[in-house]
């Protein structure tokens, strides 16, 4: 990542975490929201912005080139965040759309491509199923079991082959938190002539994400992002440019989309990854560029390492209650799982001391973001010894 602290005066500082906290509407001293592994808080920023376009679209006073041009800083924005170019960007509205666009485009077996892909069983269905429906290709999708909340490292690498076409993996698993090593994944991959796809939604704008040996990055940005839902980013390494055809093609795919929009010819080997882009929902897009502008005028690298001490702290907190977090260090992130019984009991527990957590796949999951602080780690420390 490029950016580093906020800057004064030459010198590098840490932000004004409670000046930080201030910005988010949503956010009460009363209440502790540990859930932005479900959906981000916006800050005013964004709640103006997107409040300005609805105002303007509801009194006719609005552009919808305005809102294209206002939404096409993200693309930029989105690039310094993961530290790319932003020729290598493309718009889509999910993660699951990212997915598919690479899964389509991948040569079917019979047209003399590779014939297996590689991903966890139990990986967030908008990351699995896409790879799943290439049965139907010709494609063998070999699946790997978790084990523990864990997609182990040596199954993972020991189910890539010569005939592995693509291995996609979440850095960062919804359910639990569990961090997967990108970086020893992507050797892996390379050293064997796999691609390799990694689902960001659950880590971009809270972790360090090693691009180098990925080639495609998926990412949602209504969490870590702060931006409304309905956004979404695909990086598309440089050795791939021009060799995904778009899965839904429309009036953005040439590349002079605003000169005519109307007639042939078809455009096709695009270098730029806009050619993949889908129309945007204007309204919601206006959230998504002041959400990275917000977050990159902080610094990236001191949003990561807030949100990882924030962690550390419950982390902490847990052992000393004797209740030793899900993973070790070097697999855990910004989310924490805890095993309890009766997680769903749990949950609404902490929810009537003012913690919002969630349950997934039997995980009590709770989720640390730039704008909790340490008496929202206490308080949902306080309050699950109590409801234990």
């Amino acid at each position: 990542m490029t950016d580093q602290l906020v800057h004064a005066g030459g010198e590098a500082r840490a932000p004004d975490w409670s000046a930080v906290r201030a910005r988010f509407p949503g956010v009460r001293r009363e209440a502790a929201f540990l859930n932005t592994a479900s959906f981000g808080l916006p800050p005013d920023c964004v709640l103006a912005e997107v409040a300005a376009a609805t105002r303007a679209w509801g009194d006719g006073t609005g552009s919808w080139r305005a809102w294209e041009a206002r939404a096409e800083g993200s693309r930029a924005l989105f690039a310094r965040v993961i530290g790319a170019r932003a020729e290598n960007v493309a718009f889509l509205n999910s993660l699951s759309a990212a997915a598919a666009q690479v899964a389509e485009s991948l040569p079917a077996p019979r047209d003399g491509g590779r014939g297996t892909v590689v991903v966890g069983a139990e990986e967030f269905r908008s990351n699995l199923f896409p790879w799943w429906g290439l049965e139907r290709r010709g494609f063998r999708v070999r699946r790997v079991p978790f084990r523990d909340g864990r997609l182990p490292p040596e199954e993972l690498l020991a189910a890539i082959d010569e005939d592995t076409a693509l291995v996609a993996v979440s850095h960062v698993q919804s359910a639990n938190g569990f961090r997967t090593d990108v970086k020893r994944l992507g050797e892996a991959c390379r050293t064997r002539g796999a691609r390799l796809f990694v689902d960001g939604t659950q880590s971009v704008g809270a972790n360090a994400l090693p691009l180098e040996h990925v080639d495609y990055l998926g990412t949602a940005a209504y969490k870590w992002l702060l931006s409304p839902r309905g956004a979404a980013f695909l990086y598309v390494a440089d050795e791939h440019l021009g060799r995904l055809a778009p899965l839904q093609p429309s009036w953005k795919t040439p590349d002079e989309p605003y000169v005519d929009y109307y007639g042939g010819p078809f455009p096709a080997g695009s270098r730029r990854a806009a050619a993949l882009d889908v129309s945007l929902p204007w309204l919601l897009w206006q959230g998504t560029t002041p959400a990275l502008e917000f977050l990159l005028e902080l610094g990236l690298d001191a949003v990561v390492a807030r949100d990882q001490a924030l962690a550390q702290r419950f982390r902490d907190g847990l052992r000393s209650m004797g209740l030793p977090p899900t993973f070790g260090e070097r697999e855990s992130s910004q989310i924490v799982s805890l095993a309890v019984p009766n997680a769903k009991r749990v949950e609404a527990a902490l929810a009537r001391e003012g913690v919002s957590a969630a349950v997934r796949a039997g995980y009590l999951r709770t989720s640390f973001h730039l704008y909790n602080d340490e008496e929202d780690v206490d308080r949902a420390l306080f309050a699950l010894r109590a409801a234990l």
